[in-house]
């Protein structure tokens, strides 16, 4: 039985001062939309990470304010003593796209005790109808170590998934199937594969983040992409010709 195992770490982040890059402000387009995103950051999610998933905000925010989206919302909440943060994880139904990101102003800030980054955009939004319909299922998204990990998928249209573990501004890939039935449940990992959830060496919690890319175009997809890198990726796909879910997920001793 071939075993893909998979070791879910997060880099831990730096300590920072408050800093600022900014490609702001630039010439505006009437189609434009300003929107905000921010995201904290701490021992378990490096400041890269925040701010790649502030950017990932405030594109959603751009997409709402212009031309609307059908969410499905999942928020998982987990708590030590008192200190709980909450996660968030959306099976979009999209009816816009970002077409093109006219400026990007990027803020890390500490402000009571409290490291957040903060990501600005100028984008042009053009309206969407996909009606591919992909998700991903679990009875949970916390595992414990050395868990085996099993995923549900149901996609309304033949095609190809290849999922992506993201480790602070790096994509990998770690799992392709293919999906042959319309409107059936298939299993990631399949084929007498596994996943196995591995906690970084001398931590007790790792916050993860999956990225699950559906494909009805096959097309070569590499091993590894940086954060901007999987950004262009995934845009040069025709819209209608792809879906994507992210999962957060916590992995526990």
């Amino acid at each position: 039985m071939k075993l893909a195992s998979l070791a879910l770490a997060m880099t831990i982040a730096t300590g920072a001062l408050a800093s600022e890059y900014s490609e702001w402000p630039m010439a505006k387009s009437k189609n434009s939309i300003e929107a905000q995103g921010i995201y904290y950051f701490g021992p378990e999610t490096s400041e890269n990470l925040a701010c790649s998933l502030a950017e990932e905000r405030a594109k959603e925010a751009a997409i709402l304010g212009k031309v609307g989206e059908i969410v499905e919302l999942m928020e998982v909440q987990s708590c030590n003593n008192e200190n709980c943060d909450t996660t968030r994880d959306f099976a979009n139904t999209l009816t816009g796209a970002i077409r093109k990101i006219i400026s990007r102003k990027i803020e890390r800030i500490i402000e009571q005790g409290k490291s957040s980054c903060i990501v600005t955009i100028q984008a042009e939004v053009d309206e969407v109808r996909n009606q591919t319909v992909f998700y991903i299922q679990n009875d949970s998204f916390q595992f414990k170590n050395n868990e085996d990990i099993q995923f549900v998928g149901v996609a309304n249209k033949k095609g190809k998934v290849i999922v992506f573990h993201q480790s602070d501004t790096v994509y990998t890939k770690f799992y392709e199937t293919t999906v042959n039935k319309v409107g059936s449940q298939f299993k990631i990992p399949n084929n007498g594969k596994k996943i196995i959830a591995k906690l970084p060496e001398g931590k007790d919690l790792s916050k993860e983040r999956l990225m699950f890319l559906f494909l009805e175009v096959d097309i070569p997809v590499k091993q590894a992409y940086t954060h901007n890198e999987i950004q262009k990726f995934v845009e040069n796909i025709p819209v209608l010709q792809r879906r994507v879910v992210y999962h957060s997920t916590e992995i526990v001793r």
